[in-house]
């Protein structure tokens, strides 16, 4: 195996770690904030929902620097791990995007309620 294989493999990793993490934090939160929306805490819900975006945006960041790094053709070998790292954050996304519609319609639901 060359030097350059593993250090290659080496710093893919890294950087799928790194946007695991980024990802994983964005679904804690984004868990928080729809249980702060199960008590009809709805500027804590956002907030925390606004805070799960931002750990996407980085995640999403790293990302596409690979994925541009391919796109000018530099061959980036195939990693499950790499590919876990996009799933989680594809999921992490959509979870984001739904958990803030759910806020906007509960509080407008809940301003329905109180009228």
């Amino acid at each position: 195996m060359s030097q350059q294989f593993v250090e290659e493999t080496d710093s893919l990793n890294e950087l799928s770690m790194n946007i695991l993490i980024h990802a994983g934090n964005a679904r804690e939160l984004l868990v928080k904030g729809l249980n702060a929306l199960e008590e009809m805490a709805f500027d804590e819900a956002e907030e925390l929902i606004q805070s799960a975006h931002k750990e996407v945006v980085i995640a999403h960041g790293l990302q596409t620097d690979t994925l541009q790094m391919e796109a000018s053709g530099e061959q980036i070998r195939y990693s499950t791990l790499f590919c876990h790292a996009q799933d989680t954050l594809m999921t992490a996304q959509s979870e984001i995007l739904i958990g803030e519609h759910m806020v906007r319609l509960f509080r407008n639901f809940s301003k329905k309620l109180t009228k």
